[in-house]
């Protein structure tokens, strides 16, 4: 959780107080710039490698795609 220096009133927090905040919060602070300062950085979430999630993934055959149709548009404007 993001530490942060308030700029202005958030609750009953007086401006120069430092709380704590969750993500979301210190987004929607920073937006409507309540924040004077961050004090401490959330630590960056990890994201995992897209290979991994492409390997469980099972392969599409060529034989199960669906051709595409032609849309019909009806008549045609002038």
């Amino acid at each position: 959780m993001p530490r942060i220096q308030l700029a202005y009133w958030h609750g009953d927090h007086a401006p120069g107080d430092e709380v704590n905040v969750s993500d979301d919060e210190l987004a929607a602070l920073t937006r409507d710039g309540r924040v004077a300062e961050v004090l401490q950085e959330p630590a960056p979430a990890e994201t995992p490698a897209p290979a991994a999630s492409a390997a469980s993934a099972p392969p599409v055959e060529p034989s199960q795609e669906q051709p595409e149709t032609a849309v019909d548009a009806g008549r045609k404007r002038r």
